[in-house]
């Protein structure tokens, strides 16, 4: 059932009766979640995991690493790499050892690190979660850039919709921001295309 150009045509539908403050991640995923196969269902569920801070560990990713989905790979790849150099900034900054909280990453040039660098050392909270989920926003379009109407473009909007949840709990204004430039994101890949001569 991998009718990914009916999802994805659907996706601006399924967003329009929220408002930023009141979106509805669950009830997103679900919708989504009733139109996949099995195999992408499973895919999702691994998404959703590398959600859970409370799941984050080695063995997490060792399995995103393997997975076959080039998205997770990729995505979680970027992910552990970035709470490595959380760990490593928080430990010094407490003057703790961080080894036994980081995760073992194959070693590779990380063209965010500079980036990330720049964020870590911001002293305004708030600004510097913006700014790392902005982030982890970028990844998720840079690795599904070409992927229009496949399974990495639905993961890669439930990275984004995660992330407007997250901000509508944590901050209604921000929140009202990231679900207009989520909705904006994906009105934009509709228009590109006629779907009626697919």
């Amino acid at each position: 059932m991998d009718n990914y150009v009916y999802i994805v045509a659907g996706l601006p539908d399924l967003v329009a009766d929220y408002e930023g403050a009141s979106f509805d991640y669950a009830a997103t995923k679900e919708s989504i979640m009733e139109l996949l196969s099995e195999k992408d269902q499973a895919l999702v569920e691994l998404l959703e995991e590398g959600f859970d801070e409370d799941r984050l560990g080695a063995e997490f990713y060792a399995k995103a690493a393997e997975s076959k989905n080039r998205f997770i790979r990729e995505y979680f790849d970027f992910d552990g790499r970035l709470r490595n150099m959380k760990v490593t900034f928080l430990a010094k900054h407490l003057g703790k050892e961080g080894e036994p909280y980081m995760v073992d990453m194959p070693e590779a040039e990380f063209e965010e690190e500079k980036r990330i660098r720049d964020i870590l050392v911001n002293t305004d909270f708030v600004q510097r979660e913006q700014q790392m989920d902005e982030l982890k926003w970028e990844k998720a379009s840079d690795i599904a850039r070409m992927d229009y109407f496949n399974m990495n473009a639905i993961l890669a909007f439930l990275v984004k919709a995660k992330t407007v949840q997250r901000w509508a709990e944590l901050d209604p204004i921000q929140g009202e921001t990231m679900f207009k430039k989520l909705v904006k994101e994906i009105r934009g890949t509709s228009a590109e295309f006629d779907f009626k001569n697919l």
